[in-house]
């Protein structure tokens, strides 16, 4: 029993020993935060691939629109976007096999050479209560309209 608790206390030492920093990360690292508007979002677009898109004009947000809720008749009014100053950000996590899947704009930051919009993937556990029903999580947002690439990334 001694040696069990010298081996796990060893253990423990070692793994604290090796294992990589994990430092945070602050705001001023990432860059200056940008504001953004949501737009819409929701567990059953029309959209079955994985996608990450900006849209600058608004005939291209309104083909987006089109397939996002091209499975609801009749199809709602495309949200209204300023796109002399704003662009529309929309991530989609693809068809899911159930519900419990969500996908969502959490931060976006401009640095120096790009933009960078950070992103949240959720799925249910392996005994979370969950519907059966195929799902396709989206979601979109407004943003000043960016000068410098975007870049997707999962948010920490």
């Amino acid at each position: 029993m001694r040696t069990q608790f010298k081996v796990l206390i060893l253990m423990s030492a070692l793994l604290s020993f090796f294992a990589p920093s994990a430092a945070p990360v602050f705001a001023a690292e990432k860059g200056t935060s940008l504001t953004f508007i949501p737009v819409g979002r929701g567990s059953h677009g029309g959209v079955t691939e994985r996608r990450f898109v900006v849209i600058n004009a608004m005939d291209e947000w309104k083909e987006l629109w089109k397939e996002i809720k091209g499975c609801v008749a009749p199809v709602p009014p495309v949200p209204e976007v300023d796109f002399t100053s704003q662009a529309v950000v929309a991530v989609f996590q693809g068809l899911q096999r159930s519900g419990g899947y969500s996908i969502e704009v959490e931060a976006i930051f401009e640095t120096a050479d790009r933009v960078e919009v950070e992103v949240r993937e959720k799925e249910p556990g392996p005994r979370s209560l969950v519907t059966m029903a195929l799902t396709s999580p989206w979601e979109a947002v407004a943003i000043p309209r960016p000068t410098k690439p975007v870049l997707f990334t999962p948010a920490p």
